[in-house]
């Protein structure tokens, strides 16, 4: 049987584009127009998924998030926004963080990128809740992958980036539970990055990853660095999936409280 998603969109050209995408990706569409509609909507279906555009005319959604999640327990939340940037985007990813948002779609997007969030509300279903959300960020391609079959075994909901710059583009940094770190990466690197991650959203966790720099940096020496910038806990390089799995564990069974710092 077909998932059920509720769209909230004042733009009847927009709704009708979410529309089509939905229905070739095999979930039944719901269009509201304005937020009775949709609370109307909530409160004699069952829906599954649900796509609110932030600002409806002067109406502005996020004000009633606490009302949604109470109509759709468990219901994830995808964000719609305009392809914002510089400081409005920076305000988008707050709020989203702040209203517990589980996705954001930047418009203009595409159908596989819908698709790919349909894909993980899919495995949140199938896991029984919420998975933890962890983006890895390191340069090499080799690394991405390793990492990320690892968490995906593992039952975790992965997001990656080549770069910092690239991971403080995209709309998934809004919402991540864990940030993997590389140290020593092209551009702005690992340590201004950590900074700015720790900075900007203090209750992300960030496990920082080094081998050190060509013989002249050691990986420990490295690591060290990033724990005086907010690095809740460092790797080594290499390691193995066991190691990173093992970490991350302990860091989520630690009580919010504990000031213990890891060292995988």
């Amino acid at each position: 049987m077909a998932r059920s998603a509720l769209i909230l969109e004042d733009s009847r050209t927009q709704a009708q584009i979410m529309c089509r995408m939905l229905e070739k990706l095999g979930w039944l569409p719901v269009h509201c127009e304005d937020v009775r509609a949709a609370i109307d909507a909530l409160s004699h279906m069952k829906i599954e998924a649900m796509f609110l555009d932030i600002f409806l005319g002067g109406d502005n959604t996020l004000l009633h998030i606490d009302r949604f999640r109470k109509l759709g327990r468990h219901m994830p939340l995808v964000l719609m926004t305009a392809g914002a940037s510089g400081r409005d985007l920076e305000q988008t990813l707050e709020r989203a963080r702040h209203s517990g948002a589980d996705h954001v779609l930047k418009k203009p997007f595409s159908e596989s990128t819908v698709a790919a969030i349909l894909s993980d509300i899919a495995k949140d279903c199938e896991a029984g809740g919420k998975r933890r959300h962890l983006l890895v960020i390191d340069d090499s391609q080799t690394v991405r992958a390793f990492v990320r079959q690892a968490l995906n075994k593992a039952g975790y909901r992965v997001s990656e980036a080549a770069s910092m710059e690239a991971a403080f583009a995209s709309v998934d940094i809004a919402h991540i539970d864990v940030a993997l770190c590389d140290v020593f990466m092209p551009g702005m690197g690992g340590l201004m990055g950590i900074h700015q991650i720790k900075s900007t959203w203090p209750d992300v966790k960030i496990i920082a990853m080094s081998a050190g720099l060509a013989q002249k940096i050691g990986g420990h020496a490295a690591l060290d660095a990033t724990r005086r910038l907010g690095a809740d806990a460092q790797l080594t390089k290499p390691f193995t999936p066991a190691d990173l799995t093992d970490l991350l564990a302990a860091m989520f069974e630690a009580d919010d409280g504990d000031a213990a710092h890891l060292i995988g």
